[in-house]
């Protein structure tokens, strides 16, 4: 279509068109995104109700574990005569039944934490590093108790590397080392954070297969 050939008032009128065709588009737009916000938040207040009940039936169930096994663990512990230190740092307790095709674990969560006194002997050990001759061997030796000694993101050790690092002093046996180890070792002051309940079972081939006891592990 060529404008030119066109009248001022045909000109007005497909101007007036074109108008009205980006109102109405306009308008279908916001009606469309309105209709969407609508059905997002109906969407989300009823599926949140409904996760909201299987949240707390889940915390309810967990909670009816633990208090079932405490019993049994109260038990255990007696038949068994688990010392105090040895009750302490396990983390998580199995139940099996008899014919081995279900089990039941209850546990809690550690984080690595250390008291004051930590700070000593690190200094120990590292006086004791600062002191070896600079060879190649004892670079080697060097580097790699430094990475035993690594704190991780939040400045803490690691309870795994530091029990790494007091087999290497048992090798090596310098007493300064096994002093600064001994140290840092006395100075762990483990937290529990929170607790776990997993739940195992065989199939039909005896292979163990989990239960999927959180929404990511369906």
């Amino acid at each position: 279509m060529d404008l030119q050939n066109l009248s001022p008032e045909e000109k007005r009128k497909m101007l007036a068109d074109l108008e009205a065709d980006v109102k109405a588009e306009d308008a279908r737009k916001r009606r469309e995104k309105k209709a969407y916000e609508a059905m997002r938040d109906q969407t989300v207040r009823k599926m949140f109700k409904k996760l909201e009940k299987l949240s707390k039936m889940i915390l309810d169930t967990k909670s009816e574990a633990f208090e079932t096994f405490e019993t049994i663990l109260n038990l255990k512990r007696e038949l068994y005569q688990v010392g105090d230190a040895r009750w302490q740092s396990q983390q998580s307790h199995t139940f099996t039944t008899e014919d081995q095709k279900m089990s039941i674990i209850i546990g809690h969560n550690v984080i690595d934490r250390w008291d004051e006194t930590v700070s000593a002997g690190v200094e120990f050990v590292n006086k004791w590093l600062n002191s070896l001759a600079k060879d190649d061997e004892s670079a080697v030796l060097v580097d790699m108790i430094r990475d035993l000694m690594k704190p991780d993101k939040e400045g803490q050790l690691k309870a795994n590397r530091v029990l790494e690092l007091a087999k290497k002093a048992d090798e090596i046996g310098n007493a300064d080392l096994k002093e600064g180890v001994r140290i840092i070792r006395d100075a762990y002051r483990p937290a529990k954070t929170s607790t776990f309940l997993k739940a195992k079972y065989k199939d039909e081939l005896g292979r163990d297969q989990w239960l999927p006891l959180s929404m990511s592990a369906v």
